[in-house]
């Protein structure tokens, strides 16, 4: 995207310029093949000052008055620009490459034969851009050559008409004085003496050493900027600084070109500057990543001013508003630019998903995400997959502990993104609104995702087909969860679509299940328990049960009693103290071997599905 950019509204003519490359060849032809390509670039760049209060902000519209187009009443108006181009096999390996560059007058959808307008070279300059690539060279920037930033900022002074007789005044004792140390004279002479010993030609048969700079032009070519004070107490100049302060100062010369720029009275500034940022963690330390995207942030709030930023570090990502992303994928040997849609800014959700995705960033570079309960995911999945020889980082798998709770929008985000996920939830049988009640928020999500509700809610029932309606569904909380057996129907349904359940409680009650001893053996003396025998028994069961399933008349009807008898040492591990110390302790010296034998079924048939995915998936990006 950054490349096309810079093809529009670069500031050289050099970055103007199509090349070969720049022209897409499908990946099953063969280039010797072709013959002829084509390839345009659309730009659409709207006015919202124009339907704003404030007239003051509208320095920007006035040269493109007639290019404008508004396609319905109110609507906000836009202009489009275009650049087409053709490549022509030639006589050169290059090939022969034309180009031309035009504003569409027309609404999209409607015939632009004849609507295009050649673009005028002042029209088009109106609009710059800015491009700090990944692979950057700031001393270069840097120095007060034509073209960079420190000439364009030094370039808007107004200098005085007489400054270069000002100059070459003042430079005349200076010359006196350096002319008149006695060494400088001998020198001068030694120097004549010997160039006319091998120069014989009147002309150039003199001689002599001078300042160069005499003039504005020429000083100005020797301006650096000098930072103090340094170890010793003195200054020094950009050369002395590392790649990552060098590019923190490149970004805040193009801060000051751009105030500089925005405070001018002048009809040659530009009216839009596009800084495009190509991976700015590159030459950044981590934590110098989140100063940086908050001045990038400012820059883009000046009113000449728009900022591109493309990055792979989620530590950027976490720092911008979901809304401003673009998420850029590749599938199938082609590029997606996708949007993040969120939730209604009023509701709850809006507010939940757009922490969440800023919380954890990772899954926009995810081939994979496992969405989860809580922080008991985070430490589990991982020892799991790893005994699959499954490695999240390896793989790009994020694991977010997102699932419980407005898991549809999460659902909503990554099939926007096209991102492959699963989710594992709590079945919470015989807790309030667990059991059937999560059975029917889980369908009526995916329903709202998009399945299709008859092939989704049908059933083989008494031996013969069935389908329930969505109005069946919503009384399915109304269901006894001792119809464990049905319920065991669902959850087979469910992971068909790629939800999970912990069965029949949470994640925690699960793994303890499995791997008994390893957690007990994380407490030194573990809960008081008295002998079974007894009524104090009794009681200590009951309450521990009623604790676990969270009320006081829950009975676990639906658990066997090894079940219940672990409520006791669920509560000590898991509501008495933290949930990932627990599980880190417990399964520090579990080997993959014991781990692939005992771990929950659900657990085990999740890790298999992940590695379907992936296979399945092996071509994105």
């Amino acid at each position: 995207m950054i490349s096309s950019l810079v093809r529009l509204f670069g500031q050289k003519n050099s970055e103007r310029t199509l090349i070969k490359s720049d022209f897409h060849i499908p990946h099953n032809i063969s280039p010797d093949d072709i013959e002829e390509i084509n390839l345009f670039i659309e730009v659409r760049i709207e006015f919202p000052e124009l339907v704003a209060e404030d007239e003051s902000k509208t320095d920007s519209v006035p040269p493109f008055f007639r290019q404008m187009i508004v396609d319905r009443p109110g609507g906000i108006p836009y202009m489009r620009i275009r650049l087409e181009g053709k490549w022509i096999q030639g006589l050169t390996p290059e090939g022969d490459i034309e180009q031309d560059i035009y504003y569409i007058t027309v609404p999209e959808g409607q015939p632009e034969e004849e609507a295009q307008q050649p673009i005028p070279v002042h029209q088009r300059n109106a609009i710059q851009l800015i491009y700090v690539p990944a692979m950057r060279d700031p001393m270069t920037q840097l120095k007060n050559a034509s073209g960079t930033i420190l000439w364009r900022i030094l370039r808007n002074i107004e200098w005085p008409d007489t400054i270069n007789e000002e100059i070459k005044e003042k430079m005349g004792p200076v010359m006196e004085l350096f002319s008149e140390i006695p060494d400088v004279k001998s020198v001068k002479e030694t120097l004549n003496k010997e160039w006319n010993s091998y120069h014989k030609d009147p002309r150039y048969s003199h001689t002599d050493l001078m300042f160069s700079s005499t003039d504005l032009t020429s000083i100005l070519k020797k301006v650096e900027v000098h930072f103090s004070p340094n170890e010793d107490g003195n200054s020094s100049t950009i050369d002395r600084m590392g790649d990552g302060l060098r590019s923190l100062f490149y970004l805040t010369l193009v801060s000051s070109l751009l105030e500089i720029e925005q405070n001018m009275e002048s009809d040659v500034k530009p009216a839009l500057n596009i800084l495009a940022v190509e991976e700015p963690e590159n030459h950044v330390s981590p934590h110098l990543l989140g100063r940086v995207v908050s001045n990038l942030s400012n820059i883009s709030n000046k009113e000449n001013s728009q900022v591109v930023i493309s990055s792979h570090s989620a530590s950027i990502i976490k720092k911008i508003d979901p809304e401003q992303i673009r998420h850029m994928q590749i599938e199938n040997h082609n590029s997606i630019v996708k949007g993040i849609t969120l939730p209604d800014k009023q509701s709850e959700s809006f507010t939940y998903i757009k922490e969440a995705v800023k919380a954890y960033p990772d899954l926009y570079f995810s081939k994979l995400v496992v969405l989860g309960e809580g922080d008991s995911e985070e430490i589990v999945m991982p020892k799991l997959l790893s005994a699959y020889d499954i490695y999240p980082d390896e793989t790009s798998i994020s694991i977010v502990p997102l699932g419980g709770r407005h898991v549809n929008h999460l659902w909503k985000l990554l099939n926007q993104l096209s991102i492959p996920h699963i989710t594992l939830l709590d079945l919470d049988r015989e807790r309030y609104g667990g059991g059937w009640g999560r059975i029917k928020y889980a369908l009526k999500q995916l329903i709202e995702n998009g399945h299709d509700p008859e092939r989704l809610l049908s059933v083989i029932r008494n031996g013969d087909p069935y389908t329930y309606t969505v109005e069946q569904l919503e009384e399915f909380h109304e269901r006894s969860n001792e119809e464990v057996e049905n319920m065991e129907c669902w959850i087979s349904i469910l992971e068909s679509k790629n939800v999970f359940f912990s069965n029949p409680l949470d994640l925690d009650f699960s793994m303890l299940k499995s791997f008994e001893q390893q957690y007990k053996s994380t407490m030194t003396y573990g809960p008081r328990i008295p002998d079974e025998t007894t009524d104090e028994y009794t009681e200590k069961k009951e309450s521990s049960i009623q604790a676990t399933l969270k009320s006081e008349k829950a009975k676990g009807v639906t658990y066997t009693e090894e079940e219940k008898k672990l409520m006791i040492w669920y509560n000590s591990l898991f509501l008495g103290r933290g949930k990932p110390s627990t599980h880190i302790a417990a399964l520090s010296n579990l080997g993959k071997d014991e781990y692939l034998e005992k771990a929950p079924s659900e657990l085990k048939s999740l890790a298999e599905r992940v590695n379907e995915l992936l296979v399945e998936n092996r071509g994105s990006i």
